[in-house]
């Protein structure tokens, strides 16, 4: 396991360098006023003005950030040393008060042993679940870190995209594992940001179903608010999605009929 985290880590040391300068991230939007969020966590979520909130998982801190312009006082956590070490540089840049604003260097993993402290909200965003190997222990580090009565939330791909390999205007080609509890590796030396040749292309992940996210925050002790499945997706994960207007990429028609996003909504009992 330490051998897939410290491979895990040199890739994303090696994006948190990229990632600030891609179109996607939009970085001098953020430092303009823009909001790197999507209005689907920022309706769902609500208000967080005077609320702290902990983002694990949270790459450069952009979102994080974002929180931070919204009100709450935030801690964001990567187990990726460049990435934290942008998140602070961005912070510095956008003007954001360093007391309003913690970044920690952790494995989501070891985050008890990294931090202290309970936070009304825990958020985390896109692209998280994969690199997880043990989902019920998560699950367990987001039960320690809420206070009783305090919200997580995630807007995440949906489990269904990890398994579908291509699309077209009828059908979705289902190439990888849904039901999965192995490792699986992939090679790739591109980015998903930028065309940028990457010398730490080889990563390893984790399938989670939606039950098992479900499963794992009931198991944990929370209460489901609201589970919700949609047929858009944050970014152009398939060739034939068209952006609209509101950020969002969707199927021309609607087709083929698969959901692309997952969010959750959970209370941490009294």
């Amino acid at each position: 396991m330490d051998d897939f985290s410290a491979t895990n880590r040199d890739h994303w040391d090696e994006l948190a360098e990229l990632h600030p300068s891609t179109p996607l991230y939009d970085v001098d939007g953020f430092l303009a006023g823009e909001s790197s969020l999507m209005d689907l966590e920022r309706e769902e979520l609500g208000s967080v003005e005077g609320n702290s909130l902990l983002h694990l998982q949270c790459h450069f801190g952009m979102d994080t950030l974002s929180w931070a312009r919204e009100g709450a006082t935030v801690t964001g956590v990567d187990f990726s040393p460049k990435a934290i070490e942008m998140a602070r540089e961005l912070r510095d840049e956008a003007g954001i008060d360093a007391e309003r604003a913690t970044f920690v260097e952790s494995d989501v993993y070891e985050l008890t042993d990294n931090l202290d402290g309970e936070f009304d909200v825990v958020f985390t965003s896109y692209g998280t679940i994969s690199w997880l190997s043990d989902i019920d222990r998560w699950a367990e580090i987001i039960d320690h870190f809420l206070t009783p009565g305090g919200t997580f939330y995630i807007a995440e791909i949906h489990p269904v995209v990890g398994a579908v390999e291509k699309t077209n205007e009828q059908w979705a080609k289902f190439e990888y594992p849904y039901f999965s509890d192995e490792v699986h590796r992939f090679d790739d030396d591109k980015g998903y940001a930028s065309d940028d040749t990457i010398e730490n292309g080889t990563t390893f992940f984790w399938a989670h179903t939606t039950g098992d996210i479900l499963n794992a925050l009931i198991g944990a002790g929370l209460d489901i608010e609201f589970v919700h499945e949609l047929p858009k997706i944050c970014y152009q994960r398939f060739p034939n999605l068209v952006e609209g207007d509101d950020r969002w990429w969707r199927f021309p028609g609607g087709e083929p009929d698969i959901p692309m996003t997952l969010s959750v909504k959970a209370t941490k009992r009294e």
